[in-house]
């Protein structure tokens, strides 16, 4: 079953792949700076960036979560295509 808007409707699908874009390198550089960039910066006396540098558990919690999250996002689709196609 295939929606189609009207003409007269624009679509703004791209809007939600650029959103996608932007959040995924965010959460890419943000990962990288609090795992690897920020044990090799000095203390800045922020607290919050300080936090990320002496931080052992958070830094990794985000990007091994990630990996079930995609294993269980693979498994869902898998399993939707076999209850559709059967």
């Amino acid at each position: 079953m295939t929606v189609h808007l009207p003409e007269t409707i624009p679509d703004t699908t791209y809007l939600y792949g650029y959103a996608l874009l932007i959040g995924t390198i965010f959460v890419f550089v943000m990962s990288g700076y609090s795992i690897i960039g920020s044990k090799y910066m000095p203390d800045t006396n922020n607290k919050i960036l300080d936090w990320i540098k002496y931080d052992n558990y958070y830094c990794l919690l985000v990007p091994i979560t990630a990996i079930v999250w995609i294993y269980w996002v693979l498994w869902n689709w898998m399993g939707m295509k076999f209850f559709r196609h059967n």
